[in-house]
């Protein structure tokens, strides 16, 4: 069941379970604050991440105090934008809905529920956007380093994301081909311009030369044999908290290391990754490197050299590789 957060509980008696009440003439008034629905809405948002996968917990923020204080950061800011379709209403509402979202559609970006779906805001394709819910489209197509965007039409199956910071709703952006696609399920092909979702492994890629893979399940457990490079067998869910060992060819629990302590793609025969977006350096093949730390909000960053930028922070400049950590929104994209 849907838990529901405290300030909607508190607003039954007197409006019902939505978060909205009507004035004297009969207009919806929001009865809960900016401040209040981005708390709420980061407290859910965060504990359905930590639900579904402590690792990514870990790797994004480093932990579920930071991801609550910066997703609220980041919620507040975007509400204070003027022309943003979104409401504290709209926000509070989807907060409730976390908790009953599928953890692999939660972790895919995919099957949104309707209460968390983008809001619109009222410039046309054309204008110039921060956020996608200032857009009539829902989508602000951003070039990476950019500040401001250009409101579009959401990219279809096929289309280029190779100067996009983000596909939308339910693609994502393939690696090797710069396309945007629908992530790949249980039994389907993989590899060049095919991306698998959450919980699987494409499994014999190039086994012949230039042949797909078959999207597979990846092991969720210690002990379940697997195969680091995919050729005949699946790795392991790294979300699961589980990666393939070399040498036992295993699953193993994960290593996630913090700033100074050692990482790379064989330490100890297995991947060690390193937390809160920090990136590795100095290490080469069974040679570890060490973890640097991303940078703090509003210090220098380098989409191509690092460092990087915690998430929601992305690293803005004038449409380059370098810039500063901000989040989307603080500067105005208003002519």
């Amino acid at each position: 069941m849907v838990r529901r957060i405290a300030a909607v509980v508190a607003l039954v008696a007197s409006c019902g379970l939505v978060a909205a009440c009507s004035d004297a003439s009969g207009t919806a008034t929001s009865t809960v604050s900016a401040a209040q629905a981005c708390t709420d809405n980061a407290r859910e948002r965060c504990a359905r991440l930590q639900s579904c996968s402590p690792t990514d917990v870990e790797l994004r923020y480093g932990s579920v105090s930071t991801c609550e204080t910066r997703e609220t950061k980041n919620c507040t800011a975007s509400l204070a934008e003027p022309l943003t379709g979104n409401t504290p209403t709209a926000v509070e509402t989807c907060a409730g809905a976390y908790a009953g979202w599928a953890c692999v559609d939660y972790l895919n970006g995919v099957n949104i529920p309707l209460s968390c779906r983008q809001q619109l805001g009222p410039i046309t394709n054309g204008g110039f956007c921060a956020l996608d819910g200032e857009c009539e489209s829902g989508f602000c197509a951003t070039v990476p380093g950019a500040a401001c965007g250009t409101c579009t039409a959401p990219p279809k199956v096929g289309a280029s994301c190779a100067r996009l910071t983000s596909c939308g709703p339910g693609l994502t952006c393939t690696p090797d081909t710069a396309a945007c696609v629908p992530f790949g399920v249980r039994g389907s092909a993989c590899g060049k311009g095919a991306v698998c979702g959450v919980g699987l492994s494409c499994v014999g890629v190039d086994v012949t030369p230039n042949t797909q893979g078959l999207c597979q399940p990846a092991g969720q457990k210690v002990g379940v044999p697997c195969d680091p490079a995919l050729r005949t067998a699946a790795g392991c869910d790294r979300n699961a908290g589980m990666v393939c060992n070399a040498t036992s060819r295993t699953c193993q629990k994960v290593v996630v290391a913090s700033t100074g302590q050692h990482c790379g793609d064989e330490v100890g025969d297995q991947p060690v990754y390193c937390q809160a977006a920090g990136s590795c350096t100095g290490g080469s093949g069974t040679t570890p490197g060490s973890c640097a730390a991303a940078a703090a909000d509003g210090a220098k960053c380098n989409l191509v050299t690092g460092p990087g930028c915690v998430i929601p922070a992305r690293c803005i400049g004038n449409g380059g590789t370098s810039g500063t950590c901000q989040y989307s929104g603080e500067q105005s994209c208003r002519p």
